[in-house]
């Protein structure tokens, strides 16, 4: 999952972006130990919820002050569908690229 937090030209916020894409199905737990292990071996922050099977782990976390991008690998319910809102690409390129990076890759 990719999110954009982004500002207008007047500098309100605009309602956020995203872009998520299904990389994998399968049981909860086993989900979530893969992402685990797999974070683990790329040094990446992984946040586990062992109750309910659910893990997260964040390639590009969320700053504190807009606009900013995050990007996250997370388990979810089998239902979660790719989707994009309109013109994320550009904006995403925009934001995370050149001498606007606001964040390095991970």
């Amino acid at each position: 999952m990719r999110r954009l937090f982004l500002v207008s030209a007047d500098g309100g916020r605009r309602p956020v972006m995203r872009s998520t894409e299904r990389v994998d199905i399968g049981r909860p737990q086993q989900l979530a130990r893969r992402l685990i292990s797999v974070s683990e071996r790329h040094r990446v922050d992984v946040e586990h919820d062992p109750v309910f099977g659910r893990a997260r782990a964040w390639v590009r976390p969320r700053g504190t002050a807009w606009p900013m991008a995050e990007e996250l690998f997370a388990t979810a319910p089998a239902r979660v569908i790719d989707k994009q809102d309109k013109n994320f690409e550009p904006e995403w390129e925009a934001l995370t690229s050149g001498s606007t990076a606001q964040l390095p890759l991970a």
